[in-house]
């Protein structure tokens, strides 16, 4: 859990990292509303359907092993069409 400030201007800043998480991008709506059990306050994506930016869908997946040039993953796609392992 992370404890953040509420600013003169009734605002706060989301961590980076648990924006990442619900795929919440810089300029994205957000839904604000009173806990159920009226305890706290729950923020929720507003963009429920639309496409998400690219950036926040790369940084989902996990990276492993060296990039790949354009070449080489045109290459990849040619021999799944083909039938290549």
């Amino acid at each position: 859990m992370t404890t953040m400030i509420l600013s003169g201007k009734r605002q706060v800043v989301l961590p980076a990292e648990l924006c990442r998480q619900v795929s919440l991008a810089p300029g994205a709506r957000v839904r604000v509303e009173l806990a159920p059990n009226g305890d706290g306050i729950l923020v929720r994506s507003d963009s429920a359907g639309e496409r998400k930016p690219a950036a926040v869908l790369f940084d989902r997946i996990a990276r492993r092993g060296k990039p790949l040039a354009v070449e080489d993953l045109q290459g990849l796609a040619v021999a799944k069409r083909q039938g290549k392992p």
